[in-house]
């Protein structure tokens, strides 16, 4: 099954107004996420998870230690790391809390043996691993764990690139059209908006219309759906709307 979205845009002239709406169709199935990191100090055991993740499409990068992966880790791409934990070149939990530290999107798995003692896998949640399995799991196991690590992480750059767009797509509307966004999240009708700014509801009806446009939506629902998702909020007591940022990004 694939997976297309669309995204619509404004086509404007030198004066600024919108002469059409265009759009692109992504197919986010061929930019899924698919990066598997392997951290495993025995070649014998590195090869064997390395072949057996190719061999379920994903695109294997092995590391022989927990310093080469670390040195590695600031340029590479989001992908999931599968760490064997066995010898002391893995480094021991090093990875997960390191990773964790530098809210890399870059999840881990830890495959150990804990001898029936839960304080290892314990100890792998806590330092930030998002799974923690026995050695002896089956192919099937370590897949299914992969694999909801990676659409974590498809389900997180989504997000960003949302989040993204919208902002983007605010930062474009004039003043009075941010007003006029502003007065249609707090539930104002064209009348009411218009009552607020001291503006004519034709007046409003008009900056309804070209904010729309800008935001590529077709909607109410879609324009606050936009807003909310970029962090504006609505108009209170006349007092203007404010853009609310996340301070970590």
């Amino acid at each position: 099954m694939r997976r297309i979205r669309d995204t619509l845009f404004p086509i404007r002239d030198d004066q600024g107004q919108v002469l059409r709406i265009a759009g692109i169709a992504q197919d986010l199935t061929k930019d899924s996420v698919a990066l598997v990191y392997v951290v495993d100090a025995d070649e014998a055991s590195r090869e064997s998870l390395s072949e057996m993740l190719k061999g379920a499409g994903y695109e294997v990068t092995p590391f022989t230690s927990a310093r080469a992966f670390l040195e590695a880790a600031p340029a590479l791409m989001p992908g999931c790391v599968v760490l064997d934990t066995r010898l002391p070149e893995a480094g021991g939990l090093r990875i997960p809390a390191d990773l964790k530290a530098r809210r890399a999107s870059l999840p881990v798995i830890v495959v150990g043996e804990s001898g029936g003692d839960v304080r290892l896998a314990v100890q792998a949640m806590k330092a930030g691993a998002v799974d923690y399995l026995e050695l002896s799991c089956s192919s099937e196991m370590l897949l299914s764990a992969v694999a909801t690590a990676l659409a974590d992480v498809q389900g997180a750059a989504e997000r960003d690139h949302s989040l993204e767009l919208a902002r983007s797509r605010v930062a474009e509307l004039s003043p009075r059209e941010r007003e006029v966004l502003e007065g249609l999240m707090a539930g104002g009708t064209n009348r009411t908006i218009a009552k607020d700014l001291g503006l004519s509801p034709r007046t409003i009806e008009l900056h309804r219309s070209n904010l729309m446009e800008r935001l590529g939506v077709r909607t109410v629902g879609e324009a606050v759906l936009v807003a909310t998702t970029a962090g504006l909020q609505p108009r209170q007591n006349g007092c203007r709307g404010k853009l609310v940022t996340d301070p970590d990004r």
